[in-house]
């Protein structure tokens, strides 16, 4: 083990249990900032960083959090239409909606995002892909997105988070909810339901729909199907039970290749459960206890373009189980966490050696929050041990101040990993060849950033990060002409995130957001093409909180390519979103709602390499039931 490790840990794990034991008289964490508060839904409180609640103007990382309500705002299909006007984050979106997309946070790889669903990770164990093109968003109250490694807290994470965190039962009713009907351009229809509500103690959440399309660019139709259910019983004051349960399933058609005369598709079935246990043993002292599983079906097909013959059919299987378990201690000022994760993963395909491979893993951490007055710090430690690739220390420290009531000061520091991909430590087929001697992804990440309303009716955050990578996986060419995956490079990813928002006037309010990304190969000092230099964000918003709403989106994304990858991004892409309430009954939970959406609105192109383009210009339009 590196010596500067031995050297954070022997600090850390000392600092973390003095931290716990320290009671500060001068703490005051119900104080918060009046202004900011403004631009806030609700306090924004989130759970993602240690996995406990708390206020955001309490968190060191640099976050973004997407309410219901935004989603529902741009009328969304999809998780990569909302990513898509994330600051920091770049969406490569391959078609229409359910496409396959890639994500990348930060110019991070997409295999380093650790998507998660209640919970359950849904990277595949294969390339640690999450498909976000694939999960529908109706069933999701928020989505809290860490930018950066939070592997001090959720483990294989290099990149960052996305945390989907779905929709409780409605408490105040028996039943209630919404029913939502879309068409689009090239047959693409999306349809939904929801309820929810109380009976005989029960609190209950259901939701499912279809989502289809003959395909907006050339071979790119989809068609697929979902259900979501929640539920939750609290047999007694200090005791609640939660039944979570999500089925997904697809046919795309990904795209294809006309120079080398091949088209592809993916058919896909996910599904997953978790049960969970939250009991108060005390006022300040919960106990969580939370069993998962995931099952997951893709076949990936490849034919002959001009005859339509079959190439080649993969077929993958995946199932995992796990649980996690957490303590939680809230005394005075502060809020402890201590946890353990487990996990067994079992791939079956012809793609990797013996035809099947599994990953089993398990993991401790501990964090704490210990407000000082205006100051937070958030220390945290994590260790995770794999059958794969061995072991990681995760240590972590951040810190928030409020020097006045408008402003919020973050400084965070912390190591990070993610877990090579089963393909990569197996993959033995025509082309590869396995490399069971794969290490762990390194990073060592570094953020100071700000919050402010200091200017009137202006929100503005900033944030500086750096990413210092190591033992990057990479491509080598063997003599017979295979390939082998090996740990080869070093990278530093930085640059500036700088966010803006302004109060409605007159109903309106404006959205600005700039990211730059330098992305450079240590070893080389070349800059690495196709990461994202420079991402710009123009939002006009107009709600009246009445009846009628209207969303104006602009994004430019920069893909730094090089000039054998045929990518054109000279353009803004514009999105127009209209919605409009014509029947509001008695009470206000009952509803018809009109909405509206443009696409590309001047046929922009944006898009790293060809021939995966962006679509063109296109609209759909629908009506929700709200009842």
């Amino acid at each position: 083990m590196h010596k500067s490790l031995y050297k954070t840990t022997i600090f850390l794990l000392p600092a973390l249990f003095l931290l716990t034991l320290c009671r500060p008289a001068l703490a005051q964490p119900e104080r918060e900032m009046t202004t900011l508060k403004m631009f806030y839904d609700e306090d924004d409180i989130v759970v993602t960083p240690t996995r406990y609640p708390k206020s955001i103007s309490r968190v060191a990382e640099n976050m973004t959090v997407i309410t219901a309500e935004d989603i529902k705002a741009i009328n969304a299909h999809t998780l990569a239409d909302v990513l898509y006007y994330v600051p920091g984050v770049s969406e490569q979106i391959t078609g229409g909606p359910s496409s396959i997309a890639n994500s990348f946070i930060q110019g991070s790889a997409t295999r380093h995002i650790l998507l998660l669903i209640d919970g359950v990770p849904q990277n595949n164990l294969s390339d640690s892909f999450p498909d976000v093109g694939a999960v529908p968003v109706q069933f999701v109250e928020r989505i809290e997105i860490i930018k950066g490694p939070a592997s001090s807290t959720w483990g294989s994470s290099l990149g960052g988070v996305i945390n989907i965190i779905s929709k409780s039962p409605d408490e105040t009713r028996t039943i209630g909810g919404v029913f939502s009907s879309s068409i689009g351009e090239r047959n693409t229809g999306d349809y939904r339901i929801e309820a929810s509500g109380k009976a005989a103690g029960f609190g209950y959440y259901l939701s499912g729909g279809g989502l289809l399309s003959d395909g907006l660019l050339p071979h790119n139709g989809f068609h697929g199907g979902n259900l979501y259910t929640k539920f939750k019983y609290a047999p007694t004051d200090h005791a609640g039970l939660t039944f979570t349960l999500g089925y997904n399933n697809g046919s795309r058609e990904i795209g294809e290749v006309p120079l080398f005369g091949l088209s592809f598709n993916d058919d896909f079935k996910y599904l997953f459960s978790t049960l969970g246990l939250n009991y108060y043993i005390t006022p300040d002292l919960i106990f969580d206890l939370v069993l998962r599983s995931s099952f997951r079906n893709n076949r990936q097909f490849t034919y002959d373009l001009p005859t339509g013959l079959l190439l080649d059919d993969i077929h993958n299987n995946e199932r995992s189980y796990g649980l996690g378990t957490k303590l939680v201690w809230t005394p005075r000022y502060q809020e402890i966490v201590i946890g353990a994760d487990f996990d067994s993963g079992h791939f079956k395909s012809l793609s990797v050696k013996d035809g099947k491979q599994r990953l089993e893993k398990w993991a401790i951490y501990a964090n704490n929050t210990i407000n000082v007055g205006k100051i937070s710090l958030t220390p945290g430690i994590r260790y995770d041990h794999t059958s794969t690739n061995g072991d990681f220390w995760s240590p972590s420290a951040g810190v928030t101040y409020i020097p006045i009531e408008s402003m919020v000061l973050r400084a965070y520091m912390s190591r990070g990993f993610s877990i090579p991909p089963l393909f990569f430590t197996y993959g033995d087929g025509f082309f590869s060849v396995a490399n069971p001697d794969l290490m762990m992804e390194k990073v060592w990440s570094y953020s100071l950033g700000f919050e402010t309303t200091l200017l009137r009716y202006v929100w503005l955050k900033t944030t500086l990060f750096r990413h210092d990578i190591s033992e990057l996986l990479g491509d080598e060419q063997l003599p017979d002409g295979k390939f082998i995956v090996i740990n080869q490079g070093k990278q530093r990813r930085q640059g500036v995130e700088v966010e803006m928002k302004t109060m409605p006037i007159l109903n309106t309010s404006l959205s600005i957001g700039y990211t730059f990304v330098d992305a450079t190969d240590l070893e080389t000092g070349m800059t690495i093409p196709l990461v994202a230099r420079n991402i710009y964000d123009i939002g006009l918003q107009f709600d009246d909180r009445k009846s009628f709403t209207a969303f104006l989106k602009g994004r430019y994304i920069h893909w730094n390519g090089e000039p054998e990858d045929n990518g054109k991004y000279t353009a803004m892409i514009w999105d127009l979103h209209l919605a409009k309430k014509f029947f509001t009954f008695e009470s206000e939970l009952q509803a018809v709602e009109v909405f509206l959406s443009g696409h590309n609105l001047f046929n922009g192109a944006q898009y790293p390499a060809y021939p995966f383009r962006n679509t063109r210009r296109w609209f759909e339009g629908g009506v929700r039931f709200h009842f």
